[in-house]
């Protein structure tokens, strides 16, 4: 089953920007290893154009794979210092990306419906 890990935050913690860089910076080369090792699909980076400063990183793969990744000791260690350096910081995991698992999910989501008597 595919899906992501929707890392979003806001504004830096001001005085913590060049700080905030390098976690950033760091972040990138993590993702970008487990890619190269075949642990994660890819990663996409976008920063907000209106509305809150700040951004998001999507990052693809297996979801049994996203699940492990978070509760290793790099990952938490990345999770700590990027709670420490921007405001709003969250962490989303999602299933879909393909039209397979969006499938499943539906046919899941109807069935725990049909189960409880509304479908």
């Amino acid at each position: 089953m595919t899906g992501a890990i929707v890392f979003s935050w806001g504004a830096g913690v001001p005085g913590r920007e060049a700080k905030g860089l390098e976690v950033f910076g760091n972040a990138l080369g993590y993702f970008d290893g487990l890619a190269k090792e075949g642990r994660v699909h890819g990663h996409r980076e976008y920063f907000n154009l209106t509305g809150k400063s700040g951004g998001f990183m999507i990052v693809d793969g297996e979801v049994e794979d996203l699940l492990k990744i978070q509760s290793e000791d790099a990952s938490i260690k990345l999770l700590a210092q990027a709670e420490a350096i921007v405001q709003d910081f969250e962490v989303t995991i999602a299933v879909g990306g393909t039209e397979q698992t969006v499938q499943q999910e539906m046919t899941r989501f109807t069935g725990a419906l049909g189960e409880l008597g509304y479908m």
